[in-house]
């Protein structure tokens, strides 16, 4: 069987407040239902944050310190948009550093900006721009 979809991307913060703010300022995810979650007889608290109009959570927070792992291959990761140029000046009104740039061979732009934790964030856009307007 292969994947259908990417279902939701989990982080560890100790952070909390300040990545679910982030992430409802820049991306305007918002914190909804999160069930009971237990791990080993302890409770997991965290937060777990849904799209604009979306009924699943895609980004699901977890109150604790990173841990060194397995996961350190990790890179980053992305969502889809649209209006490209309004979020270019959202960022800098928020004076968010980004770098952006078209994806060769594609009619697609590329926006990656860090998260509070360091965590590589990717905006992806169906549209192209005069590259000028890009920085």
């Amino acid at each position: 069987m292969s994947p259908l979809r990417l279902d939701h991307v989990t982080l560890s913060s100790a952070r909390v407040d300040e990545t679910v703010a982030f992430y409802s300022e820049i991306l305007g995810m918002k914190p909804g239902h999160r069930p009971p979650l237990e791990a080993n007889g302890a409770k997991v608290p965290g937060v777990w944050l849904y799209a604009g109009g979306g009924d699943y959570p895609i980004l699901h927070i977890i109150d604790r310190e990173p841990e060194d792992g397995s996961t350190g291959a990790f890179h980053h990761f992305a969502f889809r948009g649209t209006g490209l140029l309004a979020f270019l000046d959202h960022l800098r009104a928020r004076a968010i550093d980004f770098k952006a740039a078209p994806v060769a061979d594609t009619a697609d732009t590329q926006v990656h900006f860090f998260d509070p934790n360091g965590v590589k964030v990717e905006m992806i856009f169906a549209e192209r721009v005069d590259p000028s307007l890009l920085t």
